[in-house]
């Protein structure tokens, strides 16, 4: 599992694994595991997924205990033409 900077929210992590998975998804306990054993050590996921959620993405929890983000990966960076 990838590491993350120890400054990046908890919804920043989740986000970030959610993303770097793709439609491999992510099971819950791969975000409540401790930040030592190599978990994202979030224990109120669900609140978290919720507000990710409320920000427009699109996380759907396709089995018990799996999640799977499911929209298109853009580019950061929007045309302004």
């Amino acid at each position: 599992m990838t590491k993350y900077k120890e400054d990046l929210t908890q919804e920043e992590r989740i986000l970030a694994l959610l993303r770097e998975r793709g439609s491999a998804g992510v099971d819950v306990w791969e975000f409540m595991m401790p930040r030592s054993r190599g978990g994202l050590g979030v224990a109120q996921y669900n609140a978290r997924i919720w507000g990710l959620r409320q920000k427009g993405h699109d996380i759907k929890n396709e089995k018990i205990g799996h999640f799977v983000l499911r929209e298109p990966i853009e580019p950061e960076q929007k045309s302004f033409l």
